[in-house]
């Protein structure tokens, strides 16, 4: 079954060429953060992450919590806000069903407060670190999870009434080279949550074999630009060394090599990646 998919960018933040590829400059680029609105003629509207929202800002205004906001600098504007994209498309938070989340970096859960009606579905591998939804925590947590770019005050306080885990739904076949099996969201084959481990605990991406126009796999953050997949081109080493799991990191960009090679059709859509995210918007706008 094909879905309808729009891809919006819920701001951007801002960081030098070389820290996510070894070759590049050291010009600053700028990183959307990318949301998609998955309509399914059945299931509704779904969001695979959430971008920056307004509550960024607060979240990001204590110390230590404003590191984050200094170490990664964000351009965002309130009406660039997943919700307020939405709602100018004719698609009020109250239609969107479910948000998915491939992980839990403020840059792409801000916006998860903004749809209080969606069931939240993540991978049960997903590290809280002991945080409690909603609050920033003692200082200690906040000083290790803002290491992590983490901010618990962002996710809804009624998280785990409303979560439920990829783990949960039923197992199905990519059809992906090297992708094996995923988790079938509608049970219908349309939307596939595949597990990307290296980035985050619990990272993943969705695989939307049918949509408007070509193919879709959005990889989230397994790798911040397609020169990573497409020609070998990692971060530093030392960037490298603040990822959840360096090992699995590069397996996993090794994984999506062989797909670009084996299926060209294919759009594989890293979160961050400027070049990624506008050629797969122009190919779906057309399809």
């Amino acid at each position: 079954m094909a879905v309808h998919v729009r891809l919006l960018v819920a701001g951007n933040s801002v960081q030098r060429q070389r820290f996510a590829r070894r070759s590049g400059g050291w010009q600053h680029i700028r990183f959307p953060a990318t949301v998609a609105l998955i309509e399914h003629p059945e299931h509704g509207s779904t969001l695979f992450d959430t971008g920056y929202a307004p509550r960024f800002r607060e979240a990001t205004d204590p110390l230590p919590q404003r590191l984050y906001r200094w170490l990664v600098p964000v351009e965002f504007a309130d009406a660039e806000s997943a919700v307020e994209q939405l709602e100018a498309f004719g698609v009020p938070a109250d239609e969107v069903l479910t948000v998915v989340l491939s992980h839990l970096h403020g840059d792409h859960i801000s916006g998860l407060r903004d749809f209080p009606d969606a069931r939240i579905v993540w991978s049960s591998a997903t590290d809280l670190a002991g945080a409690t939804p909603g609050q920033p925590g003692s200082l200690r947590a906040a000083l290790r999870h803002t290491r992590h770019g983490f901010l618990p005050a962002l996710l809804p306080s009624d998280l785990f009434a409303r979560l439920r885990a990829m783990e949960s739904l039923p197992p199905v076949a990519t059809g992906l080279p090297g992708f094996g099996t995923g988790h079938d969201l509608f049970g219908d084959g349309s939307v596939v949550l595949v597990p990307l481990p290296g980035h985050a605990p619990g990272h993943l991406g969705l695989w939307l074999p049918a949509t408007q126009g070509p193919p879709l796999f959005l990889v989230g953050d397994a790798c911040w630009l397609r020169q990573a997949f497409l020609d070998g081109d990692l971060p530093p080493t030392w960037v490298m060394g603040t990822l959840g799991g360096r090992d699995a990191y590069v397996r996993t960009v090794e994984r999506l090599a062989g797909l670009a090679a084996a299926r060209p059709d294919v759009l594989i859509v890293p979160s961050h990646c400027a070049e990624s995210v506008a050629g797969a918007a122009d190919a779906l706008a057309r399809g």
